[in-house]
């Protein structure tokens, strides 16, 4: 074979490869860069940033893969929105893999035990205590459960157990009745501002735990807060 029709070959072959390139191959490319683009802006629009996607490309399918952690019913609601972005075939939630399983596990422990810290120290700084013979929660305590509340409202993996207590002063079973009644009127302020009721456990101790060596102490009528990380989501 001529060195001029070895070279004529090789001319050929570079310009079919770059044909494939740029019209098969490089325009599904495009579409699926375009399809990505315009999913984003539809995610970005709904609030839901967080959301990853991708079209896959080995080969270029028009179906959007979704990654992410949402609550089912979210999901399914992006999943139809996505799948009606004009172009795209469908869309679907990839199954996440073991690593990533472990990440958001270990991420979710971490913001567990930040939001425990976070809201020990509001209860630290103040103690919710009553009249006698009373459920009342006084305007200090209210600014308490204020802050509390802001500070759970947001967190996950938590438990908050309100424990009533009462002095020993009275009959044992209404002291214990008293300080179940403090307990519960304690969480359902909480409820009435945002924390999820079912963060929150109650108990009535009555006088079974004096603060000192004196059961008729006022300061024993008191709610006691213990908060925990559930699920084994955090050590």
């Amino acid at each position: 074979m001529s060195a001029q029709a070895k070279l004529l070959i090789g001319v050929l072959a570079v310009g079919l490869l770059t044909w494939l390139w740029l019209q098969p191959f490089g325009q599904a490319n495009a579409i699926a860069e375009d399809l990505e683009n315009r999913a984003t802006e539809v995610l970005a629009a709904r609030g839901a940033d967080a959301v990853r996607i991708a079209v896959p490309r080995s080969p270029v399918r028009r179906t959007i893969e979704l990654a992410g952690e949402l609550p089912n019913d979210e999901r399914a609601e992006i999943r139809e929105t996505i799948a009606a972005v004009p172009g795209v075939a469908d869309a679907t939630w990839r199954q996440p893999d073991a690593e990533e399983i472990d990440a958001a596990m270990t991420a979710e422990a971490s913001a567990a035990e930040t939001c425990r810290a976070e809201l020990n120290a509001v209860i630290a700084g103040h103690r919710i205590q009553f009249r006698s013979g009373s459920p009342y929660i006084n305007p200090p305590s209210q600014r308490m459960l204020d802050r509390l509340a802001e500070a759970a409202r947001d967190c996950r993996g938590i438990r908050i157990e309100i424990a009533g207590h009462s002095s020993g002063s009275g009959r044992t079973n209404v002291n214990r009745e008293m300080s179940a009644f403090r307990a519960t009127t304690v969480r359902d302020a909480l409820v009435e501002r945002g924390v999820p009721a079912d963060m929150l456990t109650t108990i009535g101790k009555g006088a079974s735990e004096p603060l000192g060596d004196d059961p008729t102490d006022p300061a024993n009528r008191r709610i006691e807060f213990t908060v925990s990380v559930i699920d084994g989501e955090a050590g």
